[in-house]
């Protein structure tokens, strides 16, 4: 065989291989991207489903429990008008009570309700949800707002609450903690959310738990940075979300 046939075949079995490690990494590629694309899809189908059920517990909050109080406080009337003087105190205390339970009433179905989420906007949200703290003494709550807010898109606006809903019960249920602090920073491209309490930390045996599992594929989902870091003097959540089109002039709402 001649020197250049030689040449010709060596070079012809180069390109082969050549193509066929291409053709390699173009599958591995392609089926890592359609395995990322299922797994999201999970995901997403996953959270649509609890967003869901939510739903229909903020509308069983609001129509059932709401329509019982709302009834004991009549009820609550008609005692009133019928007892002495002496007794009516207790009455008005009771009344007073129920009052109270109904606005926490009003504001855990407005926490749970995606409609209502979306139409406020995400500050607002976890203003309602930390002041619902407040009230029933939970924790001090210092909330902290840096730069011009703007909304975001509201499903991704959805998604970072439910984040950060999860860090508050997290530190509300195993923390100890007696102080919750929230930051957003709003900047130009890139909102940054941080929150911390001063607990104990999150336990060995709970930092792989389902919680922070879901905190951390919410974040993936949308594309933000997520951190988390625990330990016996607090836990620290800081997400980065990169804004490509911050909407300025935030809707007027109201809480009520």
């Amino acid at each position: 065989m001649e020197q250049k046939d030689i040449l010709i075949l060596i070079i012809s079995a180069c390109a082969t291989i050549f193509i066929f490690c291409v053709s390699l990494i173009i599958l591995f590629v392609m089926l890592q991207k359609r395995r990322l694309t299922y797994h999201q899809e999970i995901i997403k189908t996953r959270i649509e489903i609890r967003e869901q059920t939510l739903k229909n517990i903020s509308w069983e909050i609001h129509d059932n429990i709401g329509q019982i109080l709302s009834t004991l406080v009549l009820y609550n009337h008609t005692l009133e008008n019928n007892l002495p003087e002496e007794h009516k105190y207790k009455v008005l205390e009771s009344r007073e009570l129920i009052e109270n339970a109904i606005k926490e009433v009003r504001a855990l179905s407005k926490a749970t309700n995606t409609d209502y989420i979306k139409t406020v906007g995400l500050l607002e949200s976890v203003k309602l949800e930390l002041e619902r703290f407040q009230r029933l003494k939970f924790l001090k709550i210092n909330l902290m707002i840096n730069g011009n807010p703007y909304r975001l898109n509201e499903e991704n606006e959805l998604i970072l609450l439910r984040i950060l809903q999860e860090f508050f019960t997290n530190t509300i249920k195993h923390s100890k903690a007696s102080q919750l602090e929230v930051v957003f920073q709003y900047e130009v491209s890139a909102l940054k959310i941080t929150a911390r309490d001063n607990g104990i930390g999150i336990q060995k045996d709970t930092k792989n738990g389902t919680g922070l599992i879901n905190m951390q594929n919410r974040a993936k989902l949308i594309g933000a940075l997520f951190n988390f870091e625990s330990g016996p003097g607090g836990t620290t959540l800081e997400i980065t979300y990169q804004n490509k089109q911050p909407q300025y002039e935030p809707r007027k709402n109201s809480h009520s």
